[in-house]
């Protein structure tokens, strides 16, 4: 009989094993396991690179997260009390010790006797952010629940919890130690019964985690390396997939495409042209498919093949005010073809033969935000950060709508080249700073930033300085913050200006102001 309950105990162990030890650490590792990588078996061993352990104990702590989130779901607590996260961390470790994660020390990221902790429970998130607010939160994500979520998908629920954080360290009382570590794990504690959201909110905001320094070193590397083991697995698959998508395969195909662009423009007809820059010159054309399409000719001696990777990352950069890039020819007469936008750029809405129709203080607000939101997207976005670089009028074109797109940034390098100049995200900050003082004051930029600055350091009118055709047809203050702002943006000192997603704010609040002054003089 001491035989028989010997083989049940092992057959019990054999076929549990994530329950081990499970009398003193509750999170339950079943449902969502570790798998730990062939690389992270010898992480223990001084010969590992550090950037190979910091990927491997971030996988861990990954799914360490996912099994609080579970437990928060029944329970409502995000973080362990210290002895338990002990336990739960000895746990796990005797679970995978060929892993060696003993050098993670992931015990004081799970537990809650961190000083000043942000939030330790779902019920004083939900207090500190409001139920609507974590309702607008969640309903941003939603579409996580889809195995192959798409870019802007995740990129809508990143900015969705960026702004949810802000307002939980703004309401908590303390520091807001592990803010982040909470808000992603109350998020994906609202469904842990669904594989695909648990996975797919970590999959997206993993990179958002703030982590202690003395553990993996710095949050800022950690998030380097887990976006580096992604793309190392992913990457090739994602370059052989858009360069497929955005270039004929073979060279019969490259030359059809070539013929094509000949076709839809005429043979590059001058009654097509549209404009033109130090690059080449721009055409309307008429694909086969019937759709419109902006087609870029570029000059002589620009070898488009050279930036076919540049191509390539920046067709995948999609948002509403950005201006698509949909393919490329480098065949033939070597060509761009962007997403075309009826109403052309803004130069000459504002300067130029479209004058005569005067673009509303209502209108102009508009373009002001749907500008720093395209700026912002590119500074920011999770895949690849990029610098517009030439933020002026004449790049930034209106639909039929008159909604503004930021023409695209494509061959910067080989404008960079030319100019030896490096563009940074101050130089976007500055340079939009310019086209707001330009649709404030319908002017060409010559002198107007240093007159904008002494009207502000001098306490002139701001209001002097109004584009004429506006009529005073605009709130007084709601000018003056907008100008105000604009004169933030150029300031000569770069460590002095506001980056986008402070802009975009401002510009927002500035709106939301006009818009309760309305209602309120209608009310009255």
């Amino acid at each position: 009989m001491a035989i028989l309950y010997v083989f049940l105990f092992i057959f019990i162990f054999l076929s549990n094993p994530h329950r081990i030890n499970s009398s003193t650490c509750k999170l339950n590792f079943s449902q969502f396991p570790y798998e730990a990588q062939s690389e992270c078996f010898d992480i223990a061993a001084n010969s590992v690179p550090s950037s190979v352990m910091k990927a491997c104990c971030s996988s861990a702590l990954q799914s360490l997260f996912k099994a609080m989130a579970v437990e928060a779901n029944h329970f409502g607590s995000i973080f362990l009390q210290l002895a338990e996260a002990k336990d739960c961390s000895n746990t796990f470790q005797n679970l995978h010790q060929s892993s060696n994660l003993a050098k993670c020390e992931l015990q004081d990221l799970i537990s809650s006797s961190t000083a000043e902790l942000c939030s330790s429970t779902i019920d004083s998130i939900l207090s500190f952010l409001g139920i609507e607010r974590y309702n607008s939160f969640r309903s941003n994500c939603t579409n996580l629940y889809a195995s192959n979520y798409s870019d802007e998908t995740c990129f809508n629920c990143v900015m969705s919890y960026r702004q949810s954080l802000r307002a939980l360290r703004k309401g908590d009382s303390s520091n807001g130690n592990r803010c982040n570590e909470a808000l992603l794990v109350s998020l994906a504690s609202s469904d842990v019964d669904s594989q695909n959201w648990a996975q797919g909110t970590f999959s997206c905001l993993w990179n958002e985690i703030e982590v202690k320094e003395h553990l993996l070193d710095s949050k800022a590397l950690l998030a380097t390396v887990i976006v580096a083991a992604v793309l190392v697995i992913l990457a090739p698959l994602l370059y052989i997939l858009t360069r497929k998508q955005i270039q004929y395969a073979s060279e019969k195909d490259l030359k059809n495409l070539s013929d094509e662009m000949a076709k839809a423009t005429d043979s590059f007809n001058s009654s097509n042209l549209i404009g033109e820059g130090t690059l080449g010159k721009m055409y309307v054309g008429i694909m086969p498919s019937g759709m419109k399409a902006a087609i870029k000719r570029l000059n002589a001696g620009i070898e488009l093949h050279n930036f076919i990777d540049e191509i390539c990352r920046k067709a995948k950069i999609r948002h509403p005010n950005l201006v698509s890039t949909m393919g490329c020819c480098d065949r033939g007469d070597e060509c761009l073809v962007y997403e075309y936008c009826v109403n052309g750029d803004l130069s000459s809405w504002l300067l130029g033969d479209k004058r005569t129709v005067i673009l509303t203080w209502e209108r102009r607000m508009q373009i002001f935000i749907g500008i720093a939101r395209g700026l912002w997207f590119l500074h920011t976005n999770p895949w690849e950060k990029l610098v517009q670089g030439d933020i002026k009028l004449a790049n930034i074109l209106l639909t039929e709508k008159l909604e503004p797109k930021i023409s695209d940034p494509i061959l910067s390098n080989y404008k960079l080249k030319k100019t030896e100049r490096m563009e940074t995200t101050a130089n976007d900050v500055f340079n939009f700073g310019v086209v707001l003082l330009q649709l404030l004051t319908g002017r060409k930029p010559e002198s107007l930033v240093k007159e904008a600055r002494n009207a502000i350091m001098k306490g002139g009118s701001t209001s002097a300085m109004a584009d004429p055709c506006l009529n005073r047809a605009y709130i007084v203050t709601e000018f003056q913050n907008v100008f105000s702002i604009a004169v933030q943006c150029t300031t000569p000192n770069e460590q002095e200006r506001p980056n986008m997603e402070e802009v975009l704010q401002k510009l927002e609040e500035t709106q939301i102001l006009s818009l309760n002054f309305k209602s309120n003089c209608k009310n009255f």
